[in-house]
């Protein structure tokens, strides 16, 4: 496994936006894990990407969205035509001023829908085109250069949400509230050591009862609910991608003993620890 660190300095000064197309890809490694944020715009390709617990089958016209974190396996995709775009999320913070801008994209951030996005061949190449004029603009920077890429990536992120949250029926503007986001953000951040709806409200400075009304009006479940979810997703990539054995995991994610760590998992998956392990 390889993790891989954004290149700030790589064109001479400070950029936080890179692009490159497929022809242009070094991939190494078979599993990497990314600290920036990516958009793969694939016009032509085949094979399965594994990005986390997902399993997604590739072909033309597929845009995947990956996170900072999350574990990338490539070793049976095959990349033929397409673009790549990375950014990290300060290269938005500081032309928006707003922290929690990114967590404004659901397929970044939604829990409950997938990170890809299938297109008609029209509808891709208009997003495909914003694609090759970002990489067309770093390859000769210029003192506006950031105002450019600001615009451009601001523009392909609005519109790929609004196209994201058609496909998938929800609203684009889902979850905008600041507690939520601020609920979400410690959740990434904290699922391994704190798993209580108490401890989460007392660090949003809410009440118990007013996290579940925002988990109830955003996701449509109580909060207890989707923090062990998002515990059920964060184990099942470490039983997955590591080499952990079950009960050194069950340890790190702050469960008192394997076997409480095991009952846990079977009434959130339906099988044991060691069944997914063995069809992952």
């Amino acid at each position: 496994m390889e993790r891989l660190v954004f290149e700030r300095r790589k064109y001479g000064k400070e950029l936080l936006i890179d692009a490159c197309n497929v022809e242009e890809l070094d991939i190494v490694n078979d599993t990497l894990v990314l600290s920036f944020y990516t958009i793969i715009l694939l016009e032509k390709a085949t094979g399965l990407y594994h990005l986390d617990t997902e399993t997604i089958p590739l072909q033309d016209h597929t845009i995947l969205f990956v996170k900072p974190g999350q574990f990338n396996k490539v070793g049976g995709a095959h990349f033929v035509r397409g673009h790549f775009l990375f950014f990290e999320g300060d290269f938005l913070d500081e032309f928006f001023n707003d922290k929690n801008f990114i967590y404004k994209f659901g397929f970044y951030h939604s829990p409950e829908t997938p990170s890809v996005l299938r297109l008609g061949l029209s509808e891709f190449a208009k997003y495909d085109s914003i694609a090759a004029e970002i990489r067309e603009e770093i390859r000769h920077l210029s003192a506006d250069s950031h105002h450019v890429l600001r615009s451009l990536i601001y523009y392909l992120l609005v519109r790929l949400n609004q196209h994201y949250g058609k496909f998938y029926g929800s609203s684009p503007d889902t979850i905008m509230e600041p507690r939520v986001l601020q609920f979400i953000k410690l959740l990434e951040r904290e699922i391994r050591t704190t798993q209580t709806v108490q401890a989460y409200a007392d660090r949003l400075q809410i009440s118990r009862v007013y996290l579940n009304q925002l988990c109830q009006k955003n996701f449509s479940k109580p909060s207890i609910q989707v923090i062990r979810e998002y515990l059920l997703s964060e184990i099942k990539k470490e039983i997955k991608f590591s080499e952990k054995d079950l009960s050194e995991i069950a340890y790190d994610f702050n469960f008192s003993a394997p076997s409480h760590f095991t009952r846990f998992f079977k009434q959130m998956a339906n099988l044991t620890p060691q069944q997914y392990r063995e069809g992952s």
